[in-house]
């Protein structure tokens, strides 16, 4: 159980710099449109359509029904079937990476974008935490807060058990690390960018099968575990 534990909580900071290279491609390669959200997606859809711009409010409407949509899907998937869904969103990734690999420079970024929030939409809902947290691998507002929360009480709280003040420090370790691999995945497509061009895409195929890797020998582990058991 413990090993299984250790397992989560790698493939959770694999697939946060995964997050990460999605979100810096998507910015950094496609006009500053973030794929992996929507509250910017909404905030411009609310100026394209007070500013009259109907195509981009349409394309905009389109990401958060492609958004929604991959909720939706994965909402089915869990009740309706015993599927490991994490294969999934190595598949689905997989597959964004290969059409984002032969999408034009010049096409809509909106439009060109569509793939990763899909893609950042599903993986938000499978890998939604690890290590008895919830924590987000596709953006980083509250793993800011969660961070800084969290050291905080660790210094301030000296009148605290070494128990409690422990938990303080493992849960900001647990925020910050998740922090850093996304950054790590938004500097390496900020780099692939600069250096390959919107090709820089194929790069995440190396965290991709990484993550399937990691997750295949959790499985491995665990049937081995119930057949010595």
């Amino acid at each position: 159980m413990k090993d299984d534990n250790k397992s989560e909580i790698r493939q959770h900071f694999l697939m946060a710099v995964c997050g990460g290279f999605f979100g810096g491609y998507a910015i950094f390669g496609r006009m500053a449109v973030f794929g992996s959200a929507q509250t910017a997606n909404l905030i411009e859809l609310v100026g394209d359509v007070l500013g009259h711009n109907l195509t981009d409010a349409l394309l905009r409407i389109g990401a958060l029904a492609i958004y929604i949509g991959a909720m939706v899907l994965f909402a089915a998937l869990r009740r309706k079937t015993a599927l490991n869904l994490k294969y999934l969103v190595i598949l689905f990734e997989a597959a964004a990476v290969a059409v984002l690999g032969f999408f034009p420079e010049n096409m809509n970024p909106i439009l060109a974008v569509y793939p990763i929030f899909f893609a950042m939409s599903f993986q938000w809902c499978v890998f939604k935490g690890a290590d008895g947290y919830a924590c987000s691998t596709i953006f980083s507002t509250n793993n800011v807060k969660q961070t800084v929360l969290s050291f905080s009480d660790y210094f301030m709280a000296k009148e605290e058990t070494e128990e409690e003040r422990g938990e303080y420090l493992r849960k900001g370790k647990f925020f910050g690390t998740t922090l850093l691999c996304f950054h790590t995945g938004v500097a390496i497509a900020f780099l692939g960018l600069r250096f390959l061009g919107l090709r820089a895409v194929w790069l995440c195929l190396i965290l991709i099968l990484a993550e399937l890797y990691m997750i295949e020998e959790q499985r491995a582990a665990q049937r081995e575990a119930q057949l010595c058991g």
